[in-house]
């Protein structure tokens, strides 16, 4: 057996502002949302109304989110499951130095961008529903020089 896709379930307060922040600051796109009146799966965004769920995508990276009330009818464990914590979602992004000039204006960096030991360059930020975003983009390999050489 494979995985072909992993695709987060985050719980959130506010699914619609949730995806707007994705959405208008981070570029993701909207795919599908479920009303929260009638369960109506709705394609358009902005949606007719209040979500319990929803559907983004960028690249390869696909996010869910979905409110506390939803996720526990259906698995009733999220009733008094604590939001944001410790997870940390890895994106990967093509430039990292862009991102992060557009980020800057929109929300607080938990860490300015910085290389890594093991070859990318990173930045972390908060989301409105307290879940940490680390960005990272892979440096470029280089020729070792005659300092660097072992």
């Amino acid at each position: 057996m494979t995985i072909t896709r992993a695709a987060p379930v985050l719980m959130v307060d506010d699914v619609a502002r949730t995806v707007a922040f994705y959405r208008d600051v981070l570029g993701f796109a909207f795919l599908a949302g479920v009303t929260e009146a009638g369960r109506e799966t709705v394609v358009d965004w902005p949606p007719p109304g209040p979500l319990v769920f929803a559907m983004i995508e960028s690249g390869q990276a696909r996010l869910m989110f979905e409110t506390r009330s939803s996720m526990a009818a259906d698995l009733p464990r999220f009733a008094e499951a604590k939001r944001g914590g410790s997870l940390i979602l890895y994106l990967e992004c093509d430039d990292l130095d862009a991102l992060y000039e557009r980020l800057s204006e929109h929300a607080p960096f938990l860490k300015a961008p910085h290389a890594t030991f093991y070859g990318t360059r990173e930045c972390s930020i908060e989301d409105p529903n307290g879940y940490v975003l680390t960005f990272a983009q892979r440096l470029e390999k280089t020729s070792p020089t005659p300092e660097t050489a072992p």
